[in-house]
């Protein structure tokens, strides 16, 4: 009880310097909550710590239901042994998986903030306490394994599963976490076999591109969806073109005369309707 205690202390620490670091930026000026690249760089910077701290809480609760599982389960029925262990083993693979997430998440937080022109010094410290906050509860994850692996000989089907777990992780999170996208000129997707011609009937209705019915993804490019916010073009704006579908508002597309940005605001929304990203080059 007194390490759960400590733990929510902790959570409770890391939660009251975040909040207390956006209403710092709420109380800019008027003038500089309108969409300019350093409002967008706060935001960016702001939808990834609000991420990293619902992680830590949705960690925090899958280890206490692994504490409360694990606990008298030598007088539990064979049956309810069985269920409890797996339980216990997807409890962990969420815990794992959501850790490696929010690692991914706090470099990408660090990287992004230190190379903008726009950087936030402040954000420097509480990128620091993420760090230490995720090394602590990455430890406290240790620990709880090295507890569930000493349980009654009558888990030994949940000894093999705990056994396994990091295989398993690090498979279930690439099929989690991965996304396609490829781009380029009509004739260019179409040979790729992509897009498919259309007859001068469909224009008539107001269709200009029609996807494939089958396409192979390894002509597109992988990439992982919580480390890619944003994709770049060598492309104006207006040359550009996405044909997928994907959740309006969950993206932004913005650009000059020579080059464009896809800023991804909602990595769940944008991916949600669609795992593979096609624009067309006009």
């Amino acid at each position: 009880m007194d390490s759960m205690a400590l733990r929510e202390r902790r959570l409770r620490g890391a939660g009251v310097a975040f909040f207390v670091f956006l209403l710092l930026l709420a109380s800019c000026s008027p003038e500089k909550q309108k969409h300019d690249p350093q409002q967008e760089h706060i935001e960016s910077m702001m939808a990834i710590l609000a991420q990293v701290q619902k992680n830590l809480g949705r960690i925090q609760q899958k280890e206490s239901v692994v504490e409360r599982l694990s606990s008298g389960i030598e007088g539990k029925e064979s049956q309810n042994v069985e269920q409890i262990g797996k339980d216990i083993a997807s409890s962990i693979r969420f815990i794992d998986s959501t850790l490696v997430a929010s690692k991914n998440l706090v470099r990408k937080l660090e990287e992004e903030n230190r190379s903008s022109s726009y950087r936030v010094e402040s954000l420097d410290r509480l990128v620091s306490e993420l760090q230490v906050a995720i090394n602590t509860k990455d430890s406290e994850v240790n620990i709880l394994k090295g507890h569930v692996q000493k349980l009654n000989k009558q888990l030994s089907s949940l000894m093999a599963t705990v056994d396994v777990l990091d295989e398993y992780i690090q498979n279930q999170e690439v099929q989690l976490y991965t996304a396609y996208y490829i781009s380029g000129t009509f004739n260019e997707l179409v040979d790729k076999g992509v897009l498919v011609r259309i007859n001068p009937f469909e224009k008539l209705f107001g269709s200009e591109y029609r996807l494939a019915p089958d396409f192979n993804v390894n002509r597109f490019k992988k990439i992982d969806i919580t480390e890619t916010k944003d994709l770049f073009f060598d492309k104006p704006l207006k040359n550009l073109k996405i044909i997928t579908p994907h959740t309006v508002g969950s993206y932004e597309l913005v650009g000059g005369k020579t080059s464009s940005l896809l800023l991804i605001r909602d990595e769940s929304a944008f991916w949600q309707k669609s795992r593979c990203l096609v624009i067309v080059v006009e």
